[in-house]
C-alpha cells in the first residue's frame, strides 16, 4: 500500500496511486505499508531513493541505524505492535528524508502513523516539510510507549493487591509476572533504540532547524524519563517476584509443618502398637483382662500429651 501526501496552496491531499502523482504539488510524505516489490520499485524510480531491505533495517550497529549523506538521511528504528495474541512484537521501520520529503517503509499498521495522518489533516500548518512529520511520528510513538509503561505499572499494582488479598498462589500469577518482565524489557529496548536514533538526529548537520532541534532535545528528556521509569518497574517486578516466591515458600513450609506435626502426634501410639503387637510367649500383657482398653487409652493419651507439648512450645 502506498500513501502519498502532497500539499498545495489550500490543503494536503492523500493519494494512493502513484500514477495520480502530481509534479506540480509539493510532496511531504510517501508512506509504504506492507508494499509489494512492484510498489517499492515504482517509488524508488519515481523519487530516486533506495529503501533498505528488512535485514538491513534490523541491523543493530549504529552505522546501520542512522546514515547521513549530503542529499539524504536514513534512520531505522523499531516499533512495538500487539500481535493476534495481544503480545507485543518488534517491527522495524525505515525513514528516509530527502529534499524535504519523508519516505517511510513499514510492514505493520502502527498507531503513531495513524495519529500523524490525523494531525496532518487537522493541523496542516504544523507540517511544512518531511522533517516535521518525522519528528511528530517519534513524538507520537514516545507518547504511546509512555502509555504502555503506565499500563504495565497499573497492572503490576493490581497483581500486588492480589498477593495481599488472595492466599491462593498459583503458577499462572508467576507466569504473568514473567510476561510483564518481558514486555518491560521490550519497551526499554525500543525506547533505547529511539534514543540512539534521535541523538544522532540532534547531531546532524543542517537537516533540522533550531526549533526542530529543541523538539528533539525534549524528546530525549522524555526518553530518559521513560528509561528511569522502566528501571523502577524492573525493580518492582523483581521485588514482586521475590515476594511471590517467598509466599510460596511460606505456604510449602506450612504444609510441611502440618505433615510433621501429624507424623509426630501418631509416633507414640505407633510405638506402643508396635510393642504390644509382638506375639512373644513371655509377654505378660497378653493375659490381661483389660489389655485392649488400656492399650487404646495409652495410645490416645500419648497423642494428647504430644499435642500438649507442641502447644506449650508454640509449635502449633
Amino acid at each position: 500500500m502506498i500513501r502519498i501526501f502532497q500539499e498545495d496552496e489550500t490543503f494536503v491531499r492523500k493519494i494512493r496511486d502513484i500514477d495520480s502523482f502530481s509534479d506540480t504539488e509539493r510532496t511531504l510524505w510517501v508512506d509504504l505499508q506492507n508494499p509489494t516489490p512492484a510498489e517499492i520499485k515504482s517509488v524508488e524510480e519515481k523519487f530516486d531513493v533506495d529503501f533498505l531491505s528488512q535485514q538491513e533495517q534490523l541491523e543493530i550497529e549504529s552505522s546501520s541505524r542512522y546514515i547521513e549523506e549530503d542529499d539524504f538521511l536514513i534512520a531505522n528504528s523499531n516499533f512495538l505492535v500487539p500481535d493476534a495474541e495481544q503480545r507485543y512484537v518488534t517491527v522495524p521501520v525505515s525513514f528516509i528524508l530527502k529534499d524535504d520529503t519523508l519516505f517511510t517503509y513499514r510492514n505493520a499498521d502502527l498507531k503513531s502513523f495513524a495519529d500523524t495522518v490525523k494531525r496532518i489533516k487537522s493541523r496542516r500548518a504544523m507540517f511544512k516539510d518531511g522533517a516535521q512529520i518525522l519528528i511528530y511520528i517519534f513524538e507520537s510513538r514516545i507518547d504511546y510507549d509512555a502509555d504502555l509503561v503506565e499500563l504495565v505499572s497499573g497492572e503490576i499494582k493490581a497483581i500486588n493487591r492480589l498477593l495481599d488479598l488472595d492466599a491462593n498462589l498459583d503458577r499462572e500469577m508467576l507466569l504473568n509476572i514473567n510476561d510483564y518482565q518481558e514486555l518491560t524489557m521490550s519497551i526499554r529496548e525500543n525506547v533505547v533504540d529511539k534514543q540512539r536514533v534521535i541523538s544522532s538526529m540532534i547531531r546532524s548537520d543542517g537537516w533540522f532547524t533550531d526549533e526542530e532541534q529543541q523538539r528533539l532535545r525534549t524528546l530525549i528528556k522524555d526518553i530518559n524519563s521513560l528509561i528511569d521509569h522502566t528501571n523502577f518497574i524492573f525493580e518492582r517486578l523483581e521485588f514482586l517476584q521475590n515476594t511471590y516466591l517467598g509466599l510460596i515458600d511460606l505456604e510449602q513450609n506450612r504444609v510441611v509443618k502440618i505433615f510433621t506435626v501429624v507424623s509426630l502426634v501418631f509416633l507414640p501410639p505407633t510405638l506402643l502398637a508396635s510393642i504390644w503387637g509382638m506375639n512373644f510367649d513371655g509377654m505378660p500383657e497378653l493375659n490381661w483382662s483389660f489389655g485392649y482398653p488400656v492399650a487404646i487409652g495409652s495410645m490416645i493419651l500419648s497423642s494428647l500429651l504430644t499435642i500438649l507439648i507442641f502447644r506449650r512450645k508454640n509449635w502449633l
